[in-house]
């Protein structure tokens, strides 16, 4: 959908009440950024009077959710790319930290290690090093939401629980829970496209907990 469409924010707005109404607990809008596949140089937005940053667009979309959807009783969040916690840039997708906080309850930065380029920080295989990653990230993160007067309880990160450039087994599922945990983080978000989640790597209720 055009980012500069009002009319496809008021669509969103609507289904999201909708949602609301027959039951979830939370709004969790994705992919609430600019497009980056295929030729780019094909792309046109007629509604854009190119006169906006990307980031500002985006800005402008997440403070309408939270003023459209102020009445709705669940918490709003928004998903952004990883690198959102350590790059200072929009990325040309206009995602930045700072400028979504303000607007949602929660932020959610997919920072599944596979997902970092080869030789991000030094590394040649991000996905291999799970806590060293996440740890980096989040921590960044945190510091930039306190300095922007924000607060850190908001981060609540995506993992992985999938294979991609590393087997990601129990052991890969705990060390980035725990990179979450000492990153001074209290939650966190699991995915694994295929809905198959490795059940040893999370811990089991107690059985007072399972009974309510």
């Amino acid at each position: 959908m055009d980012p500069y469409s009002r009319a496809a924010w008021d669509y969103l707005v609507r289904v999201g009440k909708a949602a609301e109404r027959v039951g979830f607990d939370e709004l969790n809008y994705d992919y609430v950024r600019y497009p980056t596949d295929g030729d780019m140089n094909n792309i046109v937005y007629p509604l854009s009077d190119g006169a906006k940053d990307k980031s500002d667009v985006i800005a402008e979309y997440f403070a309408y959710l939270d003023k459209e959807l102020a009445d709705t009783p669940v918490p709003i969040s928004v998903d952004l790319f990883g690198l959102t916690t350590t790059r200072m840039d929009d990325m040309n997708i206009g995602q930045i930290l700072e400028k979504a906080a303000p607007h949602v309850d929660f932020i959610a930065p997919m920072v599944y290690p596979s997902h970092y380029p080869n030789g991000y920080d030094g590394y040649q295989n991000p996905a291999k090093y799970p806590y060293e990653i996440i740890l980096q990230a989040m921590k960044k993160a945190a510091d930039r939401l306190v300095a922007a007067s924000s607060s850190p309880d908001k981060l609540r990160p995506w993992l992985q629980d999938f294979d991609l450039g590393a087997t990601y087994d129990a052991s890969m599922i705990k060390k980035q829970k725990q990179a979450v945990y000492d990153a001074g983080l209290g939650s966190w978000m699991m995915w694994d496209p295929k809905n198959l989640y490795t059940r040893d790597g999370y811990e089991k209720a107690p059985a007072s907990a399972a009974a309510n």
